[in-house]
């Protein structure tokens, strides 16, 4: 799964003059941070013609075209960013994120690992180095990753839910339904409004006779997200179970409509 960046976290915004070189690559960011990738793109695409060796402005532009829809640009540039600055860890975690995104795994997997040769310390390219592994069917690389991932967020006063889920699905899906149930609660301890680890769950739990909990946990989620094909699905099928043919319908019919194509 691919999530969207939220990468680079608040930014105070320099009172420098836009005109200041420095000063317009920090508004850029600042725009980015707030989500204003269009006025993002109108600063900083200047600014990277007027600097085309800053590795920095290259990096943002590709993140920045990625949030605009633009892959192969947003690729392009991160790429050059790495070329300008081999040493720069999360521009490989980026390139190996946007390489994923577009079925590469084979490029993703060479990121991922630059991106750990950098920083061994990185839980999210740890995290993300799993995923790749997965796609490539080596699920004892994946496990191994993951627990690296949670492991080296111990002592980190906020965690990512994403490990703890990422590993909970691989044991879901490679039939040890048991072994997920507490990584999907981890999950959800990290992050209570993460609706798909709900669902998850839900699952597992209903699977074991757990039906209540399970009622409750995709009421959540549908709560949360109620465009959710998969929480509609879920919830119709245990209400059927449950002898309730009415209220299952109208979940089935919700499921119908917001399934993709």
């Amino acid at each position: 799964m691919f999530v969207r960046w939220a990468l680079l976290g608040a930014v105070i915004v320099s009172p420098l003059t836009p005109q200041t070189p420095a000063a317009s690559l920090q508004q850029a960011l600042g725009l980015f941070n707030s989500g204003k990738y269009k006025e993002c793109f109108n600063v900083v695409a200047p600014y990277v013609v007027q600097n085309p060796n800053s590795a920095a402005a290259h990096k943002l532009l590709g993140m920045d075209q990625f949030m605009l829809g633009n892959s192969r640009e947003a690729l392009a540039e991160v790429q050059r960013a790495t070329e300008l600055d081999p040493t720069d860890a999360e521009a490989f975690y980026y390139l190996g994120r946007l390489n994923f995104s577009t079925d590469n795994a084979t490029a993703a997997l060479e990121a991922f690992q630059k991106s750990l040769q950098l920083d061994p310390a990185s839980v999210r390219s740890h995290n993300q180095l799993g995923q790749t592994y997965e796609s490539f069917g080596r699920s004892a690389d994946a496990e191994n990753e993951y627990q690296k991932a949670i492991a080296l967020q111990q002592d980190q006063a906020k965690k990512s839910e994403w490990p703890y889920y990422n590993l909970g699905l691989l044991y879901y899906n490679n039939g040890r339904a048991q072994d997920s149930i507490s990584y999907f609660r981890r999950a959800l301890y990290c992050n209570p409004a993460f609706a798909e680890a709900k669902i998850k769950l839900a699952v597992v739990l209903a699977n074991q006779k757990s039906g209540p909990e399970a009622l409750e946990l995709l009421k959540q989620a549908i709560q949360t997200e109620p465009r959710n094909a998969e929480a509609h699905y879920r919830m119709a099928l245990l209400l059927s179970q449950s002898g309730k043919p009415e209220e299952a319908r109208e979940h089935f019919a919700l499921f119908e409509k917001y399934r993709k194509p």
